[in-house]
């Protein structure tokens, strides 16, 4: 069975993975901590000692508050736009391998790069 968009783009920030920065942060999608999210109970990420990390993404209370800020943020500012405009857009080529992240998302989720997200895709 097919993963939603959301998942797809949880699986690749590395959520499932246990001790990850994405699980720590109760954040599936790797959400970079502005403002807006305090709204989720967000709070910028603390780094446990002995990580080299500079804090920058959200820390979430719950794993249910991630996905709602993520769902939210999709919902707001990607629907409309084609999975690789999106994806580009979620994850720069100026700092990840976007063309495996789209391909990742597109082979776990059986969309065509040129297919436009709709929140009933995300789900």
């Amino acid at each position: 069975m097919p993963l939603t968009v959301m998942q797809a783009m949880a699986a690749v920030e590395g959520f499932s993975i246990k001790g990850s920065r994405a699980q720590r942060n109760n954040n599936p999608g790797n959400l970079d901590f502005v403002s807006w999210m305090a709204a989720y109970g967000a709070k910028l990420e603390t780094i446990p000692h002995g990580f080299n990390e500079a804090p920058r993404f959200a820390a979430f209370p719950s794993p249910e508050q991630g996905w709602d800020a993520m769902r939210a943020l999709l919902s707001d500012d990607y629907c409309g736009l084609s999975v690789t405009e999106a994806l580009n857009k979620w994850a720069p080529p100026v700092e990840n391998q976007t063309n495996v992240y789209i391909a990742t998302v597109c082979k776990l989720t059986g969309l065509a790069p040129d297919a436009t997200l709709t929140t009933e895709l995300l789900e």
